[in-house]
């Protein structure tokens, strides 16, 4: 065999299995989102007024983790106090029945120039179809309830 058929060979069997591994990977990527955003809360604290930036995820490598995660930027001045309140992940696994709420407490005391600290919670969903909305302890405006399939 010469150099140019092994060449050729080489470039056939990458090109199988670089196919066969996007082909594998591609459905599984398009059906278990990674990521959801649940959107934007708005909240009061209890020294101010803002929005909190919430999602879930299914951490690659961890079968049955749900990851839920809270950024939140004041908008009213504190005069030097923190801004806190209590975020509530709601769950429920679609597939067993399983519900629960896990607290999460959310503090802001940054300044203007620094960017939102994000509280991350481990949600014990198990695997499967999982619905999620975010509440708080303060007065807040519903946000919608997403969907997230965990592998």
């Amino acid at each position: 065999m010469t150099g140019q058929q092994v060449a050729k060979r080489g470039a056939l069997v990458a090109a199988l299995c670089a196919g066969a591994f996007a082909a594998s990977v591609a459905p599984a990527a398009a059906d278990q989102p990674a990521f959801v955003s649940i959107g934007v809360v708005h909240t009061l604290g209890d020294a101010c007024y803002g929005q909190g930036q919430a999602g879930i995820s299914a951490p690659t490598g961890a079968p049955g983790t749900t990851r839920f995660g809270i950024s939140f930027v004041k908008y009213t001045p504190t005069f030097g106090q923190p801004c806190t309140f209590k975020a509530l992940a709601n769950w429920r696994n679609l597939d067993t029945g399983a519900t629960g709420t896990v607290t999460v407490p959310v503090t802001d005391s940054s300044s203007s120039n620094q960017a939102p600290p994000t509280v991350f919670a481990d949600l014990p969903t198990g695997p499967g179809r999982v619905q999620v909305s975010v509440t708080t302890d303060r007065l807040h405006l519903p946000v919608p309830t997403v969907e997230i399939r965990i592998p």
